[in-house]
């Protein structure tokens, strides 16, 4: 029984091979070539965007490594231009301080030095000092008899109540073989002023105005010992006294009278 079973299905599957038409035949057939096709064309296609992707991506890692290569570059030169300027600050550092020590050393010898330039200067003052000296006793003078001796130098008074003019009291000090006094230090005009509260000294502006001369040639130097607001040349006044207000200088008509006090 089973024998007839097999062959009767044998024989099923024959009859309906035989129903199946030629058209149905060709279309199964036609079917997975079409399937075939659309699945490589989307291959391609996909292979396509992965080159066109690879392609991107090799060209930004390219356009990255130009990018770091430069960055690399700039950090070499950084490191170079801290290096060069370590060394700059390291060289100044020690020029600094070989300077320093230079100073301190300096500042040394600039003590030293003044020390004995002190030194040096004290014993100059004193050998000037032992020079003046000797030669002041050297050049110790004698005045005549009848005049008054101060700093060495020799003055004569004209006698109480005597007056003259400023011509007149200058001719007199000149037959004395002296002229009237010049007046160079405080210490002279306070001496001078002493004797007298008035009198001439050998000082005009005759020659020219306000260009004042001693009786030697000599221009005033400096501001003189003049009271105040003279000289003021009222009245033509070329010739100076001793003011008896004060002991200092005033410019005086040359035509009045008063005492005189002579240099040699």
């Amino acid at each position: 029984m089973s024998v007839a079973f097999n062959s009767k299905s044998e024989e099923g599957k024959r009859d309906s091979c035989t129903l199946m038409a030629p058209d149905d035949r060709s279309k199964s057939a036609w079917l997975p070539q079409s399937l075939v096709w659309w699945i490589g064309a989307a291959a391609v296609c996909l292979g396509f965007l992965l080159l066109l992707v690879i392609l991107g991506l090799v060209a930004q890692n390219g356009r990255a490594i130009s990018h770091w290569k430069k960055l690399q570059v700039g950090l070499m030169e950084c490191e170079n231009l801290v290096y060069n300027l370590t060394k700059d600050r390291d060289a100044l550092r020690d020029e600094r301080e070989q300077l320093k020590r230079n100073s301190s050393s300096l500042n040394k010898e600039l003590d030293v030095l003044q020390s004995q330039y002190k030194a040096v200067a004290a014993s100059r003052d004193k050998l000037q000092e032992d020079v003046r000296r000797l030669n002041h006793s050297k050049t110790e003078r004698n005045c005549h008899q009848g005049w008054i001796k101060f700093n060495n130098k020799c003055y004569y008074a004209s006698d109480k109540g005597a007056a003259k003019t400023w011509e007149e009291s200058r001719k007199d000090c000149l037959q004395r073989r002296a002229d009237l006094v010049i007046i160079t230090t405080k210490d002279e005009l306070d001496f001078v002023s002493k004797i007298y509260t008035r009198t001439w000294i050998g000082l005009s502006d005759m020659q020219q105005e306000n260009k004042w001369k001693w009786v030697d040639g000599s221009d005033l130097i400096g501001g003189g010992f003049w009271q105040s607001g003279e000289p003021n040349n009222s009245g033509d006044e070329d010739c100076v006294e001793i003011s008896r207000s004060n002991g200092e200088w005033n410019d005086a008509l040359c035509s009045i009278e008063i005492p005189w006090i002579c240099e040699d």
